[in-house]
């Protein structure tokens, strides 16, 4: 299986389009989406700007072109180790389809129950995941249950894609059927009727999510199967017990629920989780943000948060918590740039005094880090009263430091484990100080309008 590196692209990525207006949350308002003026060499951040994939290799896979939705159904039903699909542009309406399981409209990868299967490509033929749509019935409607569910399937790579409008989740991962080596690359992962994405139970384990967007275009709905029913019940990436799951230059955005009640995080690892990293990504305009554990401190070991940038609606209509949040012993958050703008006391929370060995170092905030429930993190060189005029312009969300953040500015000295920053840039060397939170204030990455400022699909 190809995963695709950072290193070997050009020395400048030009912007290739210029501002365009999108459709954005429950009330309809409308965004000014602009491309970044450049990119450095292998520093792309958002989904947008990801790397070509390589086209599979003939000689290392059997190639299987589709294009309708019966065929890519019956595609992957019928996949076997080595074995591409390629999928046509179009819409791919799964309710639609005749399925080989004779049950419902889930896309299998690695049959329930059956011997396992190795080393398999599913991917758009072009490189916008726009290009390719999978869709389901809708988030109530029971026929069109998953986009993509994973069973016996090993090393896998889905990419360059959309998947939206299915029951339960756009992409499901079965650890106890040995679902684990995954890559998801480059997808458009929204509107499903309870997580986005979610790794399920023990050995769902080594996955990479990058260049990745998951979002909901109005929150997610009150769901019939949700605990208790006719609730919203929802997250983002929902990974329970999965080891060793990567996060990294992904857009998580809009995770709220349509009643208004609080939605689950951005981005949850727990049931036994550990070694989660959650790196370079963007959590905008939803309820809560990343959270490592949830319930106490058996539910995670380990883990990391580091120069993500998370930023809340200061009009939300819905419920809202704290965006940085964990349980896990020897959790690392760091260099985060974290602004709730009122809307919660809190930027960060470590809870129970099992969570031992938390350090929390180098994020910038607009609000507390606060310990709960007996614990006692190792804080070091936080600030958490920005204010507005530090970043360029905080109403907009262009979250490069000004002049005038000198509390941010040339604080800490270089980790070993925070080299680069949100950009991917290297953060100044020792002697000199670095700054504080995601974006160091001389990183050469120039924005339009900032941290809302993404560039259009």
């Amino acid at each position: 299986m190809t995963r695709i590196g950072r290193a070997g692209y050009a020395d400048r990525m030009p912007a290739s389009v210029l501002a365009a207006p999108v459709a954005h949350g429950v009330t309809g308002a409308v965004l000014t989406i602009v491309a970044l003026l450049w990119v450095p060499a292998g520093h792309a951040r958002w989904p947008a700007q990801a790397p070509v994939l390589p086209m599979p290799d003939p000689q290392q896979y059997t190639i299987v072109h589709v294009a309708t939705a019966q065929a890519l159904a019956n595609a992957c039903w019928n996949l076997a180790s080595n074995r591409a699909i390629v999928i046509a542009p179009g819409t791919y309406d799964l309710a639609s389809v005749s399925f080989p399981n004779g049950v419902d409209g889930r896309l299998t990868v690695g049959r329930f129950g059956a011997a396992p299967i190795t080393n398999i490509v599913i991917r758009g033929a072009t490189d916008d995941p726009r290009d390719v749509v999978v869709r389901g019935a809708g988030m109530l409607d029971a026929r069109v249950p998953y986009g993509f569910q994973l069973f016996t399937a090993r090393q896998v790579t889905i990419a360059n894609l959309s998947v939206s409008g299915v029951f339960y989740h756009g992409i499901g991962i079965e650890g106890p059927q040995g679902a684990r080596d995954i890559h998801l690359y480059n997808l458009r992962v929204s509107d499903a009727g309870q997580q986005l994405i979610k790794g399920s139970g023990a050995g769902a384990d080594d996955v990479l999510v990058e260049y990745v967007e998951a979002f909901y275009t109005e929150g997610a709905v009150a769901h019939p199967y949700a605990s208790p029913p006719n609730t919203c019940y929802t997250n983002g990436i929902d990974i329970t017990g999965g080891h060793r799951w990567t996060i990294r230059d992904s857009l998580i955005r809009d995770i709220r629920c349509q009643d208004g009640s609080l939605a689950g995080p951005a981005i949850l690892a727990w049931q036994g989780s550990m070694d989660t990293v959650v790196d370079r990504s963007v959590i905008l305009d939803s309820s809560r943000g990343v959270a490592l554990g949830l319930i106490g401190p058996a539910d995670h070991l380990r883990g990391m948060v580091r120069n993500t940038l998370v930023r809340w609606d200061v009009g939300a209509s819905y419920a809202v918590d704290v965006p940085l949040y964990t349980t896990s012993p020897d959790a690392r958050l760091l260099h985060n740039t974290v602004l709730t703008r009122g809307r919660y006391g809190n930027a960060v929370e470590v809870r129970y005094a099992g969570a031992t060995g938390v350090e929390v170092h180098g994020n910038l905030a607009d609000a507390a880090i606060m310990p709960r429930n007996g614990a006692v993190p190792v804080l070091g060189h936080n600030v958490t009263s920005a204010q507005a005029a530090w970043f360029v312009d905080a109403a907009t969300g262009d979250l490069r430091l000004t002049a005038q953040a000198t509390p941010a500015l040339s604080q800490v000295a270089r980790r070993a484990d925070a080299e680069r920053d949100f950009t991917g840039h290297m953060r100044r060397s020792p002697p000199v100080l670095t700054d504080l939170g995601g974006l160091e204030r001389q990183s050469d990455t120039l924005f339009a309008s900032g941290f809302e400022s993404l560039p259009p699909r």
